[in-house]
């Protein structure tokens, strides 16, 4: 797949997108995510996933395939979230204590 260079977790819900300038350098974007994507399943029960700000969001829909996405929440950032995907859309769900 094509995914955008992504710089890894950002600080809780942050955008990770890397972008490079015509000088030549490379920073990653330091915005806050307003979108939890699902780029792609790793193994039965996991799902590759990261969060970019609104304007890199435009740029994954038309340049990037994934299998969802949902505005971030509350529970997206829960180090044992699951994603959940549903009729009326998709969201994360943290785990029952």
């Amino acid at each position: 797949m094509n995914f955008p260079e992504y710089g890894g977790p950002g600080d809780g819900d942050g955008c990770g997108v890397v972008d490079h300038h015509p000088d030549g350098t490379a920073v990653r974007c330091a915005e806050a995510g307003g979108w939890h994507i699902a780029w792609e399943h790793e193994g039965p029960d996991e799902i590759r996933t990261s969060f970019v700000c609104d304007g890199h969001m435009e740029t994954v829909r038309a340049a990037h395939p994934y299998l969802d996405r949902h505005p971030v929440g509350p529970d997206c950032t829960h180090p044992r979230t699951r994603w959940v995907d549903s009729r009326i859309g998709a969201w994360c769900r943290a785990p029952a204590r």
